[in-house]
């Protein structure tokens, strides 16, 4: 077998489709705009025949992980998947260990500190917060971003290898209105992040609203997690971010060490 061959079955790609369009729909209606979604809504949303989506609702039905409201004829979220949830929440020992540093972080900051997860290869999601008490904005666990999005994304993109983030930018710009000249851009950002462990974001994604990430390093050194600080732009200055960005980033340290089973001390 020549090495093209060997690469090309390593990248390949194994998938059940049953499963991606199941994992589609219960993506979408997550989505506030899709909470509550008839057939035909959900079908044409992920450009699936019909038939098949409504034999993959018929099954996530018999499973109470999708409910059907007879009346609307409409699909939402089933109730198993809070059992599902709180059993994730019970087993998961990452999202166990940066809990109370997320509470102590709004604790200190008076911000909203989030748990951001990367999903797939171009979303992200929040999977856990801590609403501030004083300066913090309000966000929803399980929304989704793209993976260019906000801080947390400059954050996650820049801790990947250059080729696979080159790979997935383009990819991105086929999906969304993305520039060379705001690629290059993102690009310049990654060593100043490396350098300084965190990210920024000042009303760059969302009018009005500043953010702070760290990344979070796995067993295997990689980043699919960052912590997040949220905020208003009109109760700081850019340059107080910097502050902010120095607290997240001793607290995704230990974080981090904690995984790796390094450190025993919990961040409060």
């Amino acid at each position: 077998m020549s090495k093209t061959n060997e690469t090309e079955k390593g990248k390949r790609k194994y998938s059940v489709p049953a499963v991606e369009i199941a994992f589609r729909i219960l993506t979408l209606l997550s989505r506030k705009k899709f909470s509550q979604s008839n057939l035909t809504e959900i079908a044409n949303a992920l450009e699936l025949q019909p038939t098949t989506c409504y034999r993959v609702l018929q099954q996530l039905r018999e499973h109470s992980v999708v409910h059907y409201n007879k009346r609307s004829k409409q699909y939402s979220l089933g109730p198993y998947l809070v059992v599902l949830g709180e059993r994730a929440k019970e087993n998961s020992l990452d999202i166990t260990i940066i809990l109370p540093y997320l509470e102590e972080l709004s604790e200190r900051t008076g911000l909203t500190s989030v748990l951001v997860n990367r999903i797939g290869k171009t979303r992200t999601t929040i999977v856990a917060k801590s609403e501030g008490g004083d300066f913090g904005v309000n966000v929803s666990v399980g929304r989704h971003f793209s993976i260019v999005d906000g801080a947390y994304g400059k954050c996650l993109l820049a801790y990947m290898e250059e080729e696979a983030s080159n790979e997935l930018l383009q990819e991105v710009k086929e999906q969304r209105p993305l520039s060379d000249q705001e690629i290059d851009q993102l690009k310049a950002d990654f060593p100043v992040i490396r350098d300084y462990g965190y990210a920024t974001n000042f009303g760059e994604s969302i009018n009005g609203i500043f953010g702070v990430a760290a990344p979070i390093f796995n067993m295997d050194d990689n980043v699919d997690m960052t912590i997040n600080l949220f905020g208003m732009t009109a109760q700081y200055d850019e340059h107080e971010l910097i502050p902010k960005g120095e607290l997240l980033k001793d607290a995704a340290d230990r974080i981090s060490a904690k995984i790796k089973g390094q450190e025993n001390n919990l961040f409060v």
